[in-house]
């Protein structure tokens, strides 16, 4: 097998990809406690929460694709944009 990128780097992306699809699932998962709670007269997360990590697992997912699809510092660039991502949207809406 021919390696064409450093160990580091395919680390870097898995990790960002793992993020990425782990903030997905999460607005995925939010949209369906705020129909349930919709449904049953709950308050639930609200819409600002819910619209608020659809934003965030799309800025990841985006800068996801162009971490995988760039090379050198660009692709690191957007791997660190992606947690960044993750992080701010753990700290707004589940920490803080």
């Amino acid at each position: 097998m021919v390696e064409t990128e450093p160990r580091v780097l395919r680390t870097w992306r898995g990790v960002g990809g793992s993020v990425a699809v782990g903030l997905v699932l999460l607005a995925l998962a939010l949209i369906g406690v705020q129909v349930y709670a919709g449904l049953h007269d709950l308050p639930g997360p609200g819409v600002g929460v819910v619209l608020g990590h659809l934003l965030a697992a799309a800025v990841a997912v985006v800068a996801q694709v162009v971490a995988d699809r760039r090379t050198g510092w660009v692709a690191g660039l957007c791997g660190l944009a992606v947690l960044v991502a993750g992080a701010t949207t753990l700290w707004v809406f589940w920490w803080a």
